[in-house]
């Protein structure tokens, strides 16, 4: 909450400077300020585990599997922890995403 902070963020400055992620089942949106300006993306989380949705890297996984990446790499964490699909290629020299990315 923007109250939190010392000192307090005014209401104008969080309008104004401020971008938010909204996953969806992400339960903290849902007590919490939203800034005027918000993207709401989806969460691939268990059903029963919606708290999980509140990671900014399973965001930042969902941004980039629905966006695109343009050809940068994609954090192991997407396939490893949160099960994304592995990417097809990870740069020009042929080399997959399991060549950078073993646990």
């Amino acid at each position: 909450s923007r109250l939190t902070f010392d000192p307090p963020i005014e209401e104008e400055d969080l309008e104004r400077y401020t971008f938010n992620i909204v996953p969806d089942r992400d339960p903290v949106p849902r007590i919490d300020d939203l800034s005027q300006n918000y993207q709401r993306i989806s969460c691939t989380s268990d059903p029963n585990a919606p708290v999980d949705c509140h990671f900014g890297v399973r965001s930042l996984c969902e941004i980039l599997y629905t966006c695109g990446s343009e050809g940068r790499p994609i954090p192991c964490d997407c396939v490893n922890k949160f099960e994304y699909p592995d990417p097809d290629q990870i740069d020009e020299t042929g080399a997959t995403f399991t060549d950078f990315c073993v646990e």
